[in-house]
């Protein structure tokens, strides 16, 4: 769905979107209601709006009044040869379905139109013609086409001929409720139809009218029509302005807020605001939205669910969703040992639990985690986290038994060092710290995340994971991967830990895991899963049937080998853009990640590396929202810009996102270049 538009003015409560399939039951109301007298054969039924969908989804629009459909239209595409008029609506709908459609036709063809008679007059019927000119102009068609019912000439059949009635409105001698309006919107008239429509308000008369792509049409963009992105108010607008203020009133000043973005509905990888701006969606929940904002099989599998029960408690009863996604994560995760699932609620429980198991398993209490991990904000969690201003100030103290060692950042190696030097320094800091700090026999467990996220999306090197997993094997201690933001496809592979060729021994996920439900989960070896006593894990709300079904509905998506491949293209096309501005622009010190997980780090002196402000980079973050694309800060010293995109997200998309955080970052480089100077 990319077209969104909020009628301003007096207008200001109704939007038209793009159809969705849960409106096809409106639909169908909506023509009994606007067609009263229009044989029930001619109809269109849910299920034909439906197949219109799948058919031609570009050219399917409904207007709203919050969640109520009180306008739609309906078209297809279709070559029209004027010189040769001879159909009717049966034949274009050959028995109520899009058969006729023709996916490479120059004409869009109206099929159907209608406004609820209690908003007629409110310009909803002219704002359907120009979403249907913005799909004209962003399909490079050659117009709009419809066979406009003259819903007058029912009542004046008896005094004049449908001929005389047509030339008079034409003319402008008669006003028609229908025709008369198409005409003030600029349709021109081609042909009187006769017997097209079995509706006795215009006594089977129709008139073949059509709108040229080069008219312009009150309310349509040429613009907007040719880009995701479609800004009309600044942002934030005063819609979302109202709600920011209320959101400040009443919840606690310490609640981050990345953007002044306020939504109103999200679909793939667009956000449509409440003053009506679409942007594309670079930040992607932090990595939660692998399979796009509301995706029609998980929000499916979601109602279906939530209709036969919400919830019951997995420590009360036993349901199928529960099972089954716990056998489906047992089946994908790395390792050929056998596997068992437990379900939190979210990544930090999901952590909690790892921890908590690998300490009953082995009988020991201390955890090894890295400077730049970031696990939580539980007091588990938190205490194994790093970035200690932004998450822990003043929150200790903290949990014992804790043991923070240093990971080698590529990008930061030290003077004087090569690359291969500093990943081997901080091989051997792993190893001492094994003899200096803590003793082997006493450790639990070792936690890393493949690709760090928080620390700036750092991928661990390869020598120094294996390292750990050797150091691991050796000692009896457990590796657990958190792959709760590099997960399920972010990397371009299922898991992060995949382009490793290494198997930890418990891995945790979440975030994408639920395609925004919360869950979280903890997979790995069957004996540390069931180390604990019997009731000593479980939680009132983990593992909800609801979340459950959403999420093998996620994860069926994203192992698809044509998820990934796409998925891999995405990245592909970041970092080729990417390195575009470290070459063009001296305050991007770097560009990294893995696959689709991508980061832009910015310095004020490329040779010292120094890191950009926060604020600097908050300027970057505001700019790249005022241009319509929604992202987020990250990094130790929070100079990085992270983009966690939708994999869903079509390639050109992602191209016009890129461009217009480009330009937030060359507009920012510009300015503090002057400024030296």
């Amino acid at each position: 769905m990319w077209y969104y538009r909020r009628l301003a003015g007096s207008h200001d409560g109704l939007v038209i979107m793009q159809t969705r399939p849960e409106h096809a039951p409106q639909l169908e109301e909506l023509q009994r209601v606007c067609f009263p007298t229009l044989a029930d054969a001619e109809r269109f039924k849910a299920a034909h709006y439906r197949k219109h969908i799948e058919l031609f989804a570009d050219g399917q629009f409904v207007a709203l009044d919050g969640d109520r459909v009180v306008g739609a239209t309906t078209t297809l595409r279709r070559h029209v040869d004027f010189q040769h008029i001879g159909h009717t609506f049966a034949d274009i709908i050959q028995g109520g379905w899009l058969t006729s459609h023709e996916p490479d036709g120059d004409w869009l063809y109206g099929a159907d139109i209608g406004v609820d008679p209690a908003y007629r007059g409110r310009g909803i019927a002219t704002a359907l013609y120009a979403a249907r000119q913005e799909v004209v102009w962003r399909l490079g068609l050659k117009g709009q086409v419809t066979a406009g019912m003259i819903s007058g000439y029912g009542a004046a059949k008896d005094r004049m001929t449908a001929q005389a009635y047509y030339e008079g409105v034409v003319a402008g001698r008669i006003k028609d409720p229908t025709l008369s309006m198409q005409l003030g919107v600029g349709f021109e008239p081609r042909a009187l139809l006769a017997n097209y429509l079995d509706d006795p308000v215009c006594d089977r008369y129709s008139v073949l009218i059509a709108l040229d792509r080069t008219t312009n049409v009150p309310g349509a963009s040429r613009k907007h029509a040719m880009s995701y992105i479609r800004l009309n108010t600044d942002i934030p607008g005063p819609r979302a302005r109202d709600l920011i203020a209320r959101r400040l009133a009443a919840t606690p000043a310490g609640l981050g807020r990345a953007t002044d973005v306020v939504v109103e509905r999200a679909d793939g990888s667009l956000i449509f605001d409440v003053d009506g701006n679409t942007l594309i969606d670079l930040a992607g929940g932090i990595g939660m939205l692998a399979v796009g904002h509301a995706p029609a099989a998980v929000v499916k599998a979601i109602a279906e669910q939530a209709q036969k029960f919400v919830h019951v408690c997995a420590l009360v009863a036993t349901y199928e969703p529960y099972v089954r996604l716990a056998e489906v994560l047992n089946e994908i995760v790395p390792g050929t040992f056998r596997k068992k699932t437990i379900f939190a609620n979210s990544g930090a429980e999901s952590v909690e639990y790892a921890v908590h198991l690998s300490r009953k398993y082995t009988g020991r209490p201390s955890i090894i985690c890295f400077e730049g991990g970031y696990h939580g904000r539980t007091l588990l969690t938190l205490s194994l986290t790093s970035k200690y201003g932004l998450f822990k100030s003043g929150f200790g103290p903290f949990a014992p038994e804790i043991v923070r060692l240093p990971i080698p950042n590529v990008y930061r190696t030290p003077a004087g060092m090569t690359e291969e030097q500093y990943i081997d320094f901080g091989v051997r800091q792993l190893e001492h710290a094994l003899v200096a700090q803590v003793e082997p026999s006493a450790v639990a467990a070792m936690i890393i995340e493949p690709v760090q996220g928080e620390a700036g999306f750092v991928p661990v090197p390869p020598r120094f994971l294996l390292r750990m997993r050797e150091l691991c094997d050796a000692h009896g201690i457990v590796m657990i991967a958190d792959e709760v933001q590099c997960g399920f496809g972010r990397t371009g592979r299922l898991f992060a830990i995949e382009h490793y060729g290494i198997v930890p021994d418990l891995l945790v996920s979440a975030k994408s895991l639920g395609a925004g439900m919360p869950i979280g989960a903890v997979t790995g070896r069957a004996e540390i899963l069931d180390a604990a006593h019997l009731g000593g894990v479980g939680g009132t709300f983990g593992g909800s049937p609801v979340a459950c079904a959403a999420a093998l509905e996620a994860v069926h998506l994203i192992r698809q080998p044509e998820f990934l491949a796409h998925a891999r293209r995405l990245g592909d096309v970041m970092r080729e853009v990417m390195n575009g501005w470290k070459s063009n622009w001296p305050i991007v010190g770097d560009v990294r990640g893995l696959g689709p997980m991508m980061l832009a780090e910015f310095v004020t002196d490329r040779a010292t590396k120094e890191p950009a402000t926060p604020d600097d980079t908050l300027k970057i973050v505001r700019r790249a929202v005022a241009n319509g694309v929604v992202v987020m800060r990250a990094g130790l010293f929070s100079n990085c810009v992270r983009l966690l995109p939708p994999l869903t997200m079509p390639e050109d998309m992602l191209q016009e996102g890129l461009q217009a955080l480009g330009r937030a970052i060359e507009s920012v480089a510009t300015r503090q270049t002057a400024a030296q100077v």
